[in-house]
């Protein structure tokens, strides 16, 4: 059984690649290179690349017997939060995308392997999702602002990177009832004494 994704590229998408004039001519190569701004964000939910960024894209396309070889890079910025204390941060992304599509009638049997392999009309290549799964695959999981980051206190949010003493004093909670008598009397600790 073959294994394939359908392709089918959107007019307006500025990953798209025409390569009519490559098609059925084993052997031919052309490079493409394209700066664009980005019509959505690419990433997660914690760190994207966002809309309206600007990213670069530039391949290398080369025709195989049974289609289109494609590899080279993207490169832009993606956004999120700090995980621990939820500042803004800011990543480059420069990840190699690749991907073979195949022509509609092209032989490709299901012991081949079938990882980056997709289908395409015989008239362009939309490379938006090459693109999204190398970005998505290469963005961390849980971002941080350094490796380091202290975070924010469980207690009351402080962010403690910007106060290295910061504490706070922690009351066994058996002895709650004996402070609110203290607190209602009004007595210090020093009137304690």
């Amino acid at each position: 059984m073959e294994e394939r994704v359908t392709h089918s590229p959107s007019a307006t998408s500025p990953f798209r690649l025409h390569v009519r004039d490559l098609v059925r001519r084993p052997g031919a190569h052309r490079e493409y290179t394209s700066e664009f701004v980005l019509p959505e964000p690419i990433g997660t939910d914690v760190i994207a690349v966002p809309d309206g960024a600007p990213g670069s894209l530039h391949v290398q396309c080369e025709v195989v017997t049974d289609g289109i070889w494609v590899s080279g890079t993207f490169v832009a910025r993606a956004v999120g939060e700090c995980s621990r204390c939820l500042d803004t941060v800011e990543i480059d992304v420069d990840v190699p995308v690749q991907g073979l599509f195949l022509y509609a009638d092209a032989s490709y049997g299901e012991d081949d392997q079938t990882d980056d392999v997709y289908e395409f009309d015989g008239e362009s290549i939309d490379l938006e999702e090459v693109v999204r799964d190398a970005v998505v695959t290469s963005l961390p999981f849980t971002p941080l602002c350094s490796p380091d980051c202290p975070g924010l206190c469980d207690q009351c949010g402080a962010r403690l990177a910007d106060d290295a003493d910061h504490t706070h004093e922690i009351l066994d909670p058996r002895w709650s009832s004996l402070q609110s008598v203290k607190d209602s009397l009004g007595l210090s600790d020093k009137e304690e004494s």
